[in-house]
């Protein structure tokens, strides 16, 4: 049974328990069961593709993923991990975290580890606590997968990843952008609970160097932008 598989996840209680958070896990708990087919991977794959190659990773390498969903990214990341170094999944839904699971125990993924955890969480003090049993951990790249749309206070998210992020990391976010009003932004947002039209690239260009940024997928409506935290930034 999926609870019981769950068992082996790590798992944290969380610190705040608003009525937000609330709300938030349990529409995707709701939606967990469902999601890889009202939002299948081969719709973002390209997209997807250009946002893992953007990470530049290397074996033995460590990636956090943040929201990590249903894992629908695990086969790219192990396109070029060759199940070596460590994945990091973290997703405030117990539910899509039980999808996520079961993709890892059918793949037999061994370097995956998944953490039930509200973003705001994902901080210095995360990191110092993550170390205590993963003494060597260094955070080389952070993929924000369709997250950051829907995240409450996201540039404050954007700077708790860079905080934890090592000197001249990667940090990549792949998100929808639609700055005008649509009925196709407003099927994105009643899909996703989050907002399309916030300037995401504008601030990560200034947060980032060797900062680029890619509109060209779905239409122009996703983009995924790149670069790497500043040397001088600590971690």
């Amino acid at each position: 049974m999926k609870r019981e598989k769950l068992e082996k996840l790590k798992k944290k209680p969380m610190d705040k328990n608003t009525d937000r958070i609330a709300l938030s896990r349990n529409y995707y708990n709701k939606l967990s069961r469902f999601f890889d087919y009202i939002s299948p991977d081969s719709y973002y794959r390209k997209a997807r593709k250009a946002a893992v190659s953007s990470l530049d990773l290397q074996e033995g390498q460590t990636v956090l993923n943040v929201p990590v969903g249903t894992g629908q990214i695990f086969k790219y990341f192990q396109g070029y991990l060759h199940g070596t170094g460590q994945i990091i999944g973290v997703d405030l839904s117990e539910d899509m975290l039980s999808e996520a699971f079961e993709k890892i125990a059918s793949n037999g993924y061994s370097n995956i580890s998944l953490e039930e955890r509200d973003v705001a969480e994902i901080n210095t003090a995360w990191l110092e606590d993550f170390r205590k049993n993963n003494p060597d951990t260094q955070i080389d790249a952070i993929l924000c997968d369709l997250g950051l749309s829907g995240f409450e206070d996201w540039e404050q998210v954007i700077q708790n990843f860079l905080s934890v992020l090592k000197p001249e990391g990667r940090l990549v976010v792949m998100d929808w952008e639609l700055p005008e009003p649509s009925l196709r932004g407003e099927f994105i947002k009643w899909i996703g609970g989050g907002e399309v039209d916030r300037p995401i690239p504008s601030y990560l260009s200034t947060q980032l160097e060797q900062f680029e940024v890619d509109h060209s997928f779905n239409r122009g409506g996703v983009f995924v932008a790149s670069g790497i935290k500043p040397s001088g930034m600590g971690s």
